[in-house]
C-alpha cells in the first residue's frame, strides 16, 4: 500500500516554486484522474463532463486566478478512470494539444478505505471521529511548468461522515452517499485548493446516507412530506394541519397471573383457558399488561389490556423465538376511558410476502428520481416484519407493521396505508400517506404503535 501513496511523498520532498508564477499566464487543466479502492468496479465515482466543468470553475476562483493564471477554457479536460491501484499517483503527460500553454494542471481524486489512510499516519484524527468516517478521498492538484517541473502541488484529504437525514429505508455503506451528494462534497473539497496554507489539508464532509431500493417503504413514502416530532419531554408533539398534537405513552403496568389458582376468585379466571392452550408452559410466566395512552391535545385517555407470556430461559438475542410473546387471538382489548372500543392480536414474525431490498440500486431515501444503479451483483435482501398488531376499533380495522431493522412502523386503516413513523421507542418523524378524516383515530393508532408493551416491557 506504501506504493499507492507515492504521490503524497512529493508533498514533502519537492520544493514548490509558487513564486515562479508571477505574471498572468495561460494554464490548461489537462486531466481529471479518478479511482476508488473501496469499489473499483463501481461507477458511482465516475465523473461526468459536467462534474469536470464544475471542478474547473472552482479551481479558477480558488487557485488559478489568485496565482495570476488564466485557464484555457477552449481546452476540453480529459477524464481518466483508473482500473488498478498501482496507477494511483502516476500522471501520463501528453501536451500535444496544449503546447501553447505555459502551465499544465492535473487533478487527481482517489477514494481509499479509512483504515488505509489512518495506518499511513497521514493525518491525526481522534478515535471517535475515525469511527464515524466511512470513506476518505484524496484530492491532489498539481501544476507543472513547460519543463515539466511542479510549481504547485497540494492535497486535500476529505473524511466522509454519513449523517442521518429524513430518508427512510435500508442504509448503504458503499457508496457512503448517493453520487449527487458525493460529488457535491468533492466539489467542496476542490474549493480548498489555494496558493497558501499547508501542503496537506484535512477537512470533513457530512453527507446524507444512501439507501437501497426496496418494495416495502419506497412505493408508499415516495416524496411524501416528513413531519418532525419533538421527543425532548415525557410526551411527543408535532404540528399537523396547522394544529399541535401532543401524545403520551406512560409506563405500562404489569401484573403476574397465578396460573395455579383455578378458583373463580382468581381475577384472571377467564384467561386461564387461553393459557392452558399453550404448549409446554413449564417455567413460563404469564402477565396482564395495562398500557395507558393519553391524547393530551384532545383530552382523551385510552388504554390497552394485553396478556403476555414470558420465558426467562430464552436469550433475547435469539430472534427466532422471542422471550416475550402475546397470547394468540383477539383477547387483547382497547379502551377509551372505561369503555371497550376495540380488540387486537399480535403476530410475531409474520410470514414474508415477497418484501425485499436491492443493494444494487441506491437512492436518497426520499425521492426515487435520485435512483442510481451500481455496477454490482449484491444478492437481494429479504425484508422481515418484526411483528404485526392487527385489530378493530369500532367499525374500522387496523394493522401496524413493525420493522425493527430500520425502526419503521407502517400503519394501515381499513386496509389502506395511512401513515409511517420513523423511530424505535419514540417517533423521530412521521410521514402521512393518506388523509384520515378522524384525527383522533390517527392519533390513537400512533399511540398504539409506540406503546411500551410492543417494545421491551420490564
Amino acid at each position: 500500500m506504501k506504493k499507492s501513496f507515492y504521490f503524497l511523498s512529493l508533498l514533502f520532498t519537492q520544493c514548490l516554486c509558487i513564486a515562479s508564477i508571477g505574471q498572468t499566464n495561460q494554464v490548461t487543466l489537462e486531466q481529471v484522474q479518478m479511482y476508488s479502492s473501496i469499489q473499483p468496479e463501481g461507477k458511482y465515482w465516475h465523473p461526468t463532463s459536467t462534474h469536470v466543468q464544475a471542478f474547473a470553475s472552482i479551481l479558477d476562483t480558488a487557485l488559478f486566478n489568485p496565482l495570476q493564471l488564466q485557464r484555457d477554457t477552449s481546452f476540453i479536460t480529459k477524464i481518466k478512470i483508473l482500473n488498478k491501484p498501482n496507477q494511483i499517483g502516476k500522471i501520463v503527460i501528453d501536451w500535444n494539444q496544449s503546447q501553447s500553454s505555459a502551465f499544465h494542471a492535473y487533478l487527481e481524486i482517489y477514494e481509499l478505505q479509512p483504515e488505509q489512510t489512518f495506518s499511513n499516519s497521514m493525518v491525526n484524527i481522534i478515535i471517535p471521529k475515525k469511527d464515524s468516517i466511512q470513506s476518505t478521498w484524496f484530492l491532489t492538484c498539481t501544476i507543472l511548468d513547460a519543463t515539466k517541473k511542479p510549481v504547485f502541488q497540494k492535497t486535500i484529504l476529505i473524511g466522509m461522515i454519513p449523517i442521518s437525514n429524513q430518508g427512510i429505508g435500508y442504509p448503504m455503506n458503499v457508496p457512503v452517499s448517493p453520487p449527487k451528494s458525493l460529488f457535491k462534497a468533492i466539489q467542496s473539497g476542490v474549493s480548498y485548493f489555494d496558493k497558501d496554507g499547508e501542503e496537506l489539508a484535512y477537512i470533513e464532509a457530512k453527507v446524507p446516507i444512501s439507501f437501497a431500493w426496496d418494495n416495502f417503504t419506497m412505493p408508499l413514502l415516495q416524496v411524501k412530506p416528513r413531519i418532525s416530532v419533538d421527543t425532548s419531554k415525557d410526551f411527543f408533539q408535532f404540528i399537523q394541519n396547522n394544529s399541535r398534537v401532543v401524545l403520551r405513552t406512560p409506563t405500562a403496568m404489569m401484573q403476574k397471573i397465578d396460573t395455579k389458582d383455578k378458583t373463580t376468585n382468581n381475577p384472571f379466571f377467564t384467561i386461564l383457558p387461553e393459557i392452558k392452550k399453550r404448549t409446554n408452559t413449564l417455567f413460563k410466566e404469564y402477565y396482564q399488561a395495562i398500557q395507558p395512552l393519553r391524547n393530551t391535545s384532545e383530552n382523551k385517555d385510552y388504554s390497552l389490556e394485553a396478556y403476555i407470556e414470558f420465558n426467562p430461559f430464552i436469550d433475547p438475542e435469539l430472534l427466532a423465538t422471542p422471550p416475550i410473546r402475546f397470547l394468540p387471538d383477539s383477547i387483547h382489548k382497547i379502551y377509551a376511558d372505561t369503555n371497550l372500543i376495540g380488540r387486537f392480536k399480535v403476530v410475531e414474525l409474520p410470514v414474508n410476502t415477497g418484501l425485499a431490498f436491492n443493494s444494487n440500486k441506491i437512492y436518497n431515501g426520499y425521492d426515487s428520481n435520485s435512483m442510481y444503479t451500481l455496477n454490482t451483483n449484491y444478492p437481494k435482501g429479504v425484508i422481515s416484519i418484526s411483528k404485526s398488531v392487527e385489530g378493530r376499533i369500532g367499525n374500522d380495522t387496523f394493522k401496524i407493521l413493525f420493522n425493527n431493522d430500520i425502526d419503521v412502523k407502517l400503519i394501515y386503516l381499513n386496509n389502506v396505508a395511512v401513515m409511517a413513523a420513523k423511530g424505535r421507542n419514540k417517533p423521530n418523524y412521521l410521514i402521512p400517506i393518506e388523509k384520515v378524516n378522524q384525527h383522533s383515530m390517527s392519533a390513537l393508532l400512533l399511540l398504539i404503535a409506540y406503546s411500551e408493551i410492543f417494545q421491551s416491557p420490564n
